[in-house]
Formats: structure tokens, sequence, C-alpha cells
């Protein structure tokens, strides 16, 4: 009998692994066979690498037998954003101009997980470029928010097909990548932990970039263990000794946490207010001090990223894809080629400057927040609006994929590192998530902390 089903942990599986008691084998046909059947149109998976997937469980399997499984997650299958380049696999980062982008070499994140003996089942979709919070792709497809089954809600962005491919038990864990919330959103969105590592922890070699300076490789898992053996897989690392960061037991009594309000405090949707206000209260009754204070350099950041004419961001996308998108107009979805090409008119002298104001906010928040643990703030402020709603583009998709890009963008143009945990669900059943920053180069600090919280939370 099965002793896994599609909720069972990453690290669960591998358990099972090490006792004998379930085969990476089995478990890649299990995946597989859930692929098939819940994603028949593709629109979690743009492509399953089945030959891949069963050779590297076969050779999980024989380790396992052996004794000498690598990792942790030695024989765990997992997904992977279709902006990581595998071997003879089309990579096309969600976009129907790069349909016959055939990459000779794997990423050097996916060869080094496949050396560390985890399972790539296939490559879930995504916003094109990886360019948008919301993850809609009209021309590739765009998966459904696995929450509510009545009404198709957007599933987060860019990383929505590897979001939802957890959420709905279709693979044990996802690997994306994050610009400004790409793997925070649809985690938050989806009920899982979503873990935007610091610039340069992982490697970007082999990866379809949007913006050097602010990409990012972070796992979406369905708790903090599975995000800390991820981390460890694809940084390379010893697995992280999570449970350092719970200083008495399930109780914070000396954590701080700073709690800002400003922007990222501001227009909540009330069912996000109310699941995030019942969270906070949870880390009070444990025993954590929250230091309630204005951090003005939170809403100066907010208004840099946002400002017209001066985003980095928007900058090296230009530079890196304006020319594919002018030869395959047609096959680009609107919002995005705006968003693109709204670069030709950045001047250098003003990006330049910008870049100067940003190290200087960067400085400032830094040593303002020294003393605490983490920076407290909502995930996203919304609820995920309906597909329908927005897939036309035009003002309302803009609006709300601001709306979703807003907090999570602030880490990235920080350069912090940052976690988010599910603190409760909105008025529509939704998933909520409870984002915690923390300073650059402290990701294992960050695991630690967030294994806390969740003990909390849960």
């Amino acid at each position: 009998m099965t002793k896994f089903k599609e909720t069972t942990t990453a690290l669960e599986l591998g358990a099972l692994f090490e006792k004998g008691e379930a085969s990476p084998r089995d478990a890649t046909e299990f995946f597989l066979a859930r692929a098939a059947g819940e994603d028949a149109d593709r629109r979690v998976y743009v492509r399953l690498t089945e030959a891949r997937a069963r050779a590297e469980a076969d050779a999980a399997t024989d380790r396992a037998k052996r004794g000498v499984r690598r990792h942790p997650l030695d024989g765990v299958p997992l997904s992977w954003k279709d902006l990581f380049d595998s071997a003879g696999t089309v990579t096309a980062a969600g976009s129907l101009s790069l349909k016959t982008r055939l990459p000779a070499h794997d990423a050097e994140v996916l060869a080094r997980a496949a050396r560390a003996g985890a399972v790539c089942l296939g490559k879930t979709a995504m916003t094109e470029f990886a360019f948008s919070g919301l993850g809609i792709n009209p021309k590739c497809g765009t998966p459904a928010n696995a929450f509510d089954e009545t009404t198709e809600r957007v599933p987060g962005g860019s990383s929505a097909g590897a979001a939802v491919s957890v959420a709905r038990g279709l693979a044990a864990g996802a690997i994306g990548t994050d610009t400004g919330g790409s793997v925070r959103i649809p985690s938050a969105w989806n009920g899982l932990v979503g873990l935007k590592t610091t610039a340069g922890r992982i490697p970007l070699t082999g990866t379809v970039p949007l913006s050097p300076t602010f990409d990012t490789i972070g796992p979406l898992a369905r708790d903090v263990a599975d995000a800390s053996a991820l981390f460890s897989l694809l940084n390379g690392s010893k697995p992280v000794d999570i449970e350092g960061g719970d200083p008495k037991g399930s109780e914070l009594g000396s954590v701080a946490f700073w709690l800002p309000g400003g922007v990222g405090w501001s227009e909540l949707d009330e069912g996000v207010a109310r699941a995030l206000d019942a969270g906070i209260r949870k880390l009070l009754h444990a025993g954590a001090r929250i230091v309630e204070h204005k951090l003005p350099e939170l809403d100066e950041i907010d208004a840099l990223a946002w400002g017209g004419g001066a985003s980095r961001l928007v900058a090296e996308a230009y530079a890196l894809w304006a020319d594919t998108l002018r030869a395959n107009e047609k096959d680009i979805y609107a919002p995005v080629f705006e968003r693109v090409m709204a670069g030709a008119s950045i001047k250098a002298a003003d990006l330049l400057s910008a870049d100067a104001r940003r190290a200087e906010i960067s400085r400032r928040y830094l040593t303002a927040t020294a003393a605490v643990d983490a920076v407290l703030l909502p995930a996203v402020a919304i609820t995920p609006p309906p597909i329908a709603k927005l897939e036309a583009g035009g003002p309302d998709y803009f609006k709300a994929n601001r709306m979703a890009l807003r907090n999570t963008t602030i880490g990235n143009q920080l350069g912090l590192c940052a976690i988010t945990l599910p603190v409760g669900y909105d008025a529509q059943g939704i998933p909520v998530g409870l984002m915690l920053q923390g300073h650059p180069g402290t990701d294992e600090k960050l695991l630690r902390l967030a294994r806390a919280v969740e003990k909390v939370l849960r």
C-alpha cells in the first residue's frame, strides 16, 4: 500500500525512501499520473519530462536500496519553472516567441539539483518573460488558483504553475524565480511557503533572465522544513538546522519583529487584514516583541521602484528583450509588451540617479532594522481577482498587478531575503501570506525564524 499521498511533504517522501517504505520510482509515477489526469490541458505543466524523470527516479531508487542517498531530497520529484534551461527540452520562458529555444545544457541550478538526486518532473507555466505578479498568460495558458473551485482566479506570478503544481499535489516541491515577488506572490495565494533568496546565493547561469540585477531563484514548498531542504539543494550547502531558531519550544520570547505600517500595510482587502491581524495576535501571545513604528524607507523605495522613467528592472528587461518583442509582437501578451517597451524612454542619467538613491535608502533601512529579527509585511495586500476580469489587460490589469507586486518588490529593491508563510484565509477562502523580511545574506537565519513562526501560526 502506498504510504504517501499528494499532500506528503518533500522531506516526508525522502524519509520514506530512506526507510525503504516507498521508492522514488513509485513517487515519480504517482506524480506523473496525477499531472496527466489533473492537468490534461497543460495549464500547470507546459511540458512534462517523463523520460528524464523516470531515468532519474530509477537511479535514485537504486541508490536508496544501496544506502547511498546523496541528499534528504534524493529521489523527490520536483517541478521547474519554464525558464530554467534543461538539456534537450524546450525552455521558452512562457513565450511563443521562444518556442523553438532548445538548450544544450541544464541550468547550473538544475544540474546541481540533479547531482544531488532530485527528480525533474517537467516545466511549469509562467508569465511571459517572468514579467507580471498575476500569472496571467493567455498565449500559453494560465493555471487557476488552487483554492477556488467555482471561480477561476489568478494564481499569482510569475511562478504561476510552480505554485499550483505543489498546491494541487502535482509535485512535491517547486523551483521558481523572484525578481519582484514571483516566488512569494503565488506561494501566498496558494497556501505555500515561498523563499526569496538573497541575490547571488543561488547561481543564475542557464536561467532565462528578466533583470539580472534583481533576479533570484527560490523554492515554493508545503512548509518551512521543505523550503529549507530545497534551499540547501539549490545552494549546494548542508541542510540548515531550522529548529535552532525556536528559542522557547513553540514560543518566540526572545524575538523582535518590526511592524512598520505605512505603504506596506495600506489598502488591504478586509479579509486579508483580518487574517493578518489574527496572525500577529498569535505571535504576541507566543511572546514575540512587536515594535510598531514608522519605517519611511519602505515608502521611499516603493515610490522609487514604481516611479516613471527610472526603473532599472524595466531598463534591463528592455535591453534584453525589446528586439524579440518587436519581431514577435502578435505572439506577446499586450500588458507584458507594454511594460517591457516602456524601457525605451528611460535615460541613462535618470537610471544612475535612481541607482544611487536606491543604495542610499537601502543603507538607511539596514541601519534602522539592525536590532530586530525581521520586518513583517503582508505578502500580498489583495485577494486574487478572477482571471476573466483581467485577461483583456487595461487599467484593471495594471492596478491589480501593481497591488500584487507592491509589497514583495520592496525586498528585491533593497536586496533582502524574505519568506512568506500561510497565516490564514481571506473572505473568499483563499490563503493569505505573512512575509518576514531579513537582511541580505541571512537566509539561513530567516529560515530558522520562519520555522518558529510557522509553529505558532499553525
